[in-house]
């Protein structure tokens, strides 16, 4: 994918474990770009607007803004609907009303500035478990009330995109983890019992026998950064390709051998990347 030299994007969800990352990555392959940081509530309209319109011309919008945890949405339902689908609808209203009042004529064509494409972040709880990678035109079917808050916001961001014609591209992120992550992701969970288990008792895993792809979030965000740098459009699987037993995956982080017993029922969930190797290449973290 070509990446051009030069242009001005706008980053939701800068603070956030991939944001950071998305914003290193950024500063380092494309130093010719200006990176502009949302700190506008995105709940709140009014101020998603004068955050938009004091940015200026845009080439291009990340938005990784998200209430993200699953047992924090499913604890407050609104508040997740609020920030993921709310949110969205309210940065791209408030894009397109920061464009229209944008006036300015690009000389080398005489017409006024495209609008700038989007890149909105998704997640794999879309889908349902299943035996086979799962292909981004497989059913969705979340049993989350996350991934239904983020599928959601895809058909949303989907739909305005069309009626306003703004290029649009949906990556799905599977399984992230970061040494940064707090609360109930699975590494900080892990990594919190590891630090206190007994090496010699059994170590009691719900779902070790589950299979998920693992990214850590330097390698998501270099893929997001390339898939927006390169104008990637649709929906898009972003995963390594590999599946992992949660088992091997808690084992990567102990320092001993752990004697893990398997309680609940395991399920898989690892995506088809075959679309995002054809996009940015076989090696594509």
């Amino acid at each position: 994918m070509e990446i051009p030299t030069n242009g001005r994007v706008y980053v939701t969800g800068s603070g956030g474990i991939v944001g950071r990352h998305l914003c290193a990555v950024l500063q380092e392959v494309a130093p010719g770009w200006e990176i502009l940081r949302n700190t506008a509530d995105l709940t709140d309209l009014a101020a998603t607007t004068r955050g938009l319109k004091a940015a200026g011309p845009l080439d291009l919008v990340i938005h990784l803004a998200a209430l993200v945890p699953v047992d924090a949405v499913l604890a407050d339902p609104a508040r997740g609907y609020a920030v993921n689908v709310g949110g969205t609808v309210n940065l791209l209203a408030a894009l397109a009303q920061s464009e229209d009042g944008d006036t300015a004529i690009q000389p080398e064509t005489g017409r006024a500035a495209p609008r700038a494409r989007l890149l909105c972040c998704s997640s794999g709880h879309v889908y349902a478990s299943q035996p086979d990678p799962i292909r981004e035109t497989d059913r969705t079917e979340p049993v989350s009330v996350y991934g239904k808050s983020k599928l959601l916001a895809e058909q949303a961001a989907r739909e305005i995109c069309q009626d306003t014609g703004r290029a649009l591209c949906v990556p799905r992120l599977f399984s992230i983890h970061d040494p940064d992550q707090q609360g109930s992701y699975l590494r900080p969970s892990l990594e919190r019992r590891l630090a206190k288990a007994d090496p010699g008792a059994p170590f009691e895993l719900h779902g070790a026998e589950s299979l998920r792809d693992f990214l850590t979030a330097e390698q998501a965000a270099r893929i997001l950064v390339r898939l927006a740098l390169g104008g990637a459009e649709g929906v898009v699987n972003v995963g390594s390709g590999t599946p992992q037993r949660v088992a091997d995956f808690a084992q990567s982080l102990a320092s001993f051998p752990l004697n893990i017993k398997s309680i609940g029922t395991p399920n898989i969930l690892v995506p088809d990347v075959s679309r995002l190797r054809a996009l940015i290449g076989e090696n594509h973290d």
